[in-house]
C-alpha cells in the first residue's frame, strides 16, 4: 500500500485564499457597472451625483451613494445607488405621502421630513435643498449652505444647531 499525504490549507490560508477571490471578483463587478436608467425629461429638475452626510455623533455617522433626484419639496423621486451602481433605495413623495423601497423593506410616512427622520434620525431642511441646488441661498435656522462653487456643482450644508452637527456635500455631475 502506498502511502502519500494530501496538504490541507490552513484556516489562514483558506482566509487568505477566500479574501483575495472576494477582492478580484468586486475590482471586476466595479468594472462592470449596470448602466443607471435614464429618467424621462419630463420638464421637472433632475439632478444626478453623489452625496454625503455626516452626523458628529459620538461615533461620527456618515452615509454616501451615488443619486438621481427629481422633482421638488412637495413631490418627487430620488434613487439611491451604490458605489457598484446597484439600486440602495428608491424615495417617492408627493402631498400627503413618502414611501422607501429597498431590497429589503419598504417604509411609509406622511411626509417626506418625517420619512427622512425616521431613516437618518434627523431632519434635513428638504425645502432649502431643492433651493440650495437652484443655487438659490434658502436660509435655515440652525444651518448654513456654501454655494460658491454650485455653478460647478458642489454645494456643502452645514448643521450647526441642534445638535449633533452634520454636513451635507453634494457633487453633481455635470
Amino acid at each position: 500500500m502506498t502511502d502519500f499525504a494530501v496538504a490541507v490549507p490552513s484556516s489562514a490560508a483558506r482566509l487568505t485564499r477566500r479574501a483575495l477571490v472576494l477582492g478580484a471578483s468586486a475590482l471586476l463587478v466595479a468594472c462592470a457597472q449596470p448602466k443607471r436608467p435614464e429618467l424621462a425629461s419630463n420638464g421637472e429638475d433632475l439632478w444626478t451625483g453623489r452625496l454625503g452626510l455626516q452626523v458628529e455623533e459620538g461615533a461620527e455617522k456618515s452615509f454616501s451613494a451615488a443619486f438621481d433626484l427629481s422633482g421638488d419639496a412637495e413631490r418627487g423621486n430620488l434613487t439611491l445607488y451604490n458605489p457598484l451602481g446597484n439600486v440602495l433605495a428608491k424615495l417617492h413623495w408627493s402631498p400627503g405621502q413618502a414611501t422607501l423601497t429597498s431590497p429589503d423593506q419598504q417604509l411609509e410616512s406622511d411626509s417626506l421630513s418625517a420619512l427622512v427622520i425616521q431613516l437618518t434620525g434627523n431632519d434635513l431642511p428638504i425645502q432649502a435643498l431643492f433651493g440650495w441646488l437652484r443655487g438659490v441661498d434658502v436660509k435655515v435656522t440652525g444651518w448654513e449652505a456654501d454655494l460658491s462653487r454650485i455653478d460647478a456643482g458642489r454645494l456643502i450644508a452645514t448643521r450647526y444647531s441642534p445638535q449633533p452637527g452634520a454636513t451635507l456635500r453634494i457633487v453633481l455631475d455635470r
